[in-house]
């Protein structure tokens, strides 16, 4: 997952992407449910609130919306606010996850942390602002955003595909992440306990010594991510715990253990 600046970058990156960083083809959007899913974020083991996820389809055909909401206790309150949003839209296409539009606004009045980007696969560009200041990039293929790239880790496991290497826009460039599977094991949550595989998320040709994503994906449960972390030197920096799940298409909730 990416690395972010700035003085609020804990909770930043709680709001922006947990590098968490989430069908099968040729039947578009096979596997994928939309759901709400609650975390707990921790940062260097002290609670920061939660973190709400929610996957909902959108009005056109294989097309999704992917959005954050940030629930903050009174200590996080102070670097993030609970009117703060991220949203993502893409489309589950043949050649893959194509992100649509981007989104994210802080809740603040200082518009130099919001982004709005918009993808024109036909002409190749990405356009809009981002950070608050003007872009227009060149697409890569298979470019992904903070949102999209959770959809398309998603995708391929569903389809019974590897996660390998994503190129993600991060800011204001396009870097490239490398998913590598660490293993397997049986994780017990507010939900229950699960049987999970573990990847993790580093930086393209990174030396090894920096931040690390590493998440816990549940296939019993479509591969949702139960648990991530992000690590530094071998220590946990952050986490982010399952409290609760509610498949949307269904009603069913799997409560959270208070």
């Amino acid at each position: 997952m990416p690395r972010l600046d700035g003085r609020r970058r804990p909770w930043r990156a709680w709001l922006l992407g947990l590098g968490l960083a989430w069908l099968g083809l040729p039947a578009l959007g096979e596997g994928l449910r939309p759901h709400d899913v609650v975390y707990q974020f921790l940062f260097k083991g002290v609670s920061g609130g939660e973190l709400e996820l929610k996957l909902r389809a959108d009005a056109g055909p294989d097309s999704w919306i992917y959005e954050t909401h940030a629930h903050p206790n009174f200590l996080a309150s102070f670097f993030v606010r609970s009117n703060s949003i991220e949203r993502g839209w893409f489309r589950v296409t043949p050649a893959g996850v194509e992100p649509q539009r981007y989104y994210i606004d802080d809740g603040s009045s200082d518009k130099s942390n919001s982004s709005d980007l918009r993808y024109d696969w036909a002409q190749g560009r990405i356009t809009g602002s981002a950070r608050g200041q003007p872009l227009d990039l060149a697409l890569e293929p298979g470019t992904q955003d903070v949102m999209s790239i959770r959809a398309v880790v998603l995708v391929d496991l569903l389809a019974g595909r590897e996660p390998q290497e994503y190129t993600m826009l991060d800011g204001r460039e396009l870097k490239h992440y490398v998913y590598t599977r660490v293993g397997t094991a049986k994780l017990k949550t507010d939900i229950g306990e699960y049987d999970t595989v573990i990847y993790k998320s580093d930086r393209k040709d990174s030396d090894g010594r920096g931040r690390i994503w590493q998440y816990w994906y549940a296939p019993s449960l479509g591969w949702l991510p139960l648990r991530a972390e992000q690590r530094e030197d071998g220590k946990t920096r952050m986490t982010l715990a399952i409290r609760s799940l509610k498949w949307l298409d269904a009603g069913v909730a799997a409560p959270a253990a208070r």
